[in-house]
């Protein structure tokens, strides 16, 4: 899978996404996301664009050029069932890009799930793909019109053909949503569990105590929220936010909270540490697991960057969807 395109060396890639929730059982994985971003309200001028439906084929556009608008506005083409995106998520996208000023197409992906974009979607970024994008569900097609100075600045996009004065649509795929943060239903740690404490920010990001005693010798996972969705299966790509800790309750080694975005492993032995594997391995979809891992079943001996040899670790994950 590879980014959604940036539309410029100077304009960031793709940005945030959201949605408010609606009577459809697709929603009902979402329940207790927040949203981050308002939809547009104006769609006059994106009216005005005919699109394809065949969602298995590069879609057609037809308009009059030039066209533009004053504010970013969207046009839902075919209406999808799945969960609607709220923000701060990774979107899977096909996209086809068309220069609002003469019509001609400057980019796409071949709308054959062989190239489609894999971005993390976040409010504040430009374009502002996160208020064009709020609301809209898996499985649709959107047209998005973007005026000039919203799409590029004003500055307009030379290698692609794009005048400062010109305008910018975007026809989207959504073939994927991701969850924003683990979301299910809370759960106690047992009372076997290590003292290890978990605690959470508003996005999900966590922080952890860990007891000044003895690491067990055994392998230990619970859940603290159980997702909502399917049971994660080995052989499948999952995405993932996590926190890697050592015992020592000091040393926080990895995260990709840290690093803004969530990542995606595909559940392989020998592709993970083992003690990673047996915790998302069987996991439901929006789950939230910790896990302490003896040195047996993480890096044995072998010292990795941050970590010494014959380490237990302690990781805090988030499982947000699973291809």
């Amino acid at each position: 899978m590879r980014k959604l395109l940036a539309l410029a060396a100077t304009v960031a890639t793709i940005a945030a996404l959201s949605g408010c929730a609606a009577q459809n059982p697709a929603d009902a994985l979402m329940q207790g996301a927040s949203v981050t971003c308002t939809a547009p309200t104006e769609h006059a001028n994106v009216d005005q664009i005919q699109v394809s439906t065949d969602q298995t084929k590069v879609p057609t556009v037809d308009f009059a050029t030039p066209i533009t608008s004053k504010s970013i506005e969207t046009k839902v083409v075919v209406e999808g069932t799945g969960p609607k995106i709220y923000g701060d998520q990774l979107v899977d996208i096909e996209y086809l890009g068309v220069n609002g000023g003469t019509g001609k197409t400057f980019q796409s992906s071949k709308f054959t799930g062989t190239d489609f974009a894999s971005q993390f979607l976040k409010s504040g970024q430009k374009p502002d793909f996160c208020g064009a994008l709020a609301g809209v569900r898996e499985g649709s097609r959107v047209a998005v019109l973007f005026p000039a100075e919203l799409a590029h600045g004003g500055q307009g996009i030379p290698d692609l053909g794009v005048k400062p004065t010109d305008s910018v649509i975007f026809v989207f795929d959504i073939l994927k949503v991701f969850l924003p943060k683990a979301l299910g239903d809370e759960k106690a740690l047992p009372a076997s569990f290590p003292g290890v404490n978990v605690v959470r920010a508003a996005n999900g990001t966590p922080g952890i105590t860990i007891p000044k005693s003895e690491a067990p010798k055994t392998l230990q996972i619970a859940d603290l929220i159980e997702g909502r969705g399917a049971k994660v299966s080995m052989g499948q790509t999952v995405t993932l936010q996590y926190s890697g800790f050592l015992w020592d309750g000091k040393t926080k080694f990895d995260s990709s909270w840290d690093k803004g975005q969530p990542v995606q492993f595909k559940l392989a032995q020998g592709a993970l540490i083992d003690g990673f594997l047996k915790a998302v391995v069987g996991q439901k979809v929006g789950s939230q697991v910790v896990a302490v891992i003896p040195p047996a079943q993480g890096y044995g001996a072998t010292a990795q960057s941050g970590i010494p040899a014959n380490s237990t670790l302690v990781f805090v994950i988030d499982i947000l969807g699973a291809n």
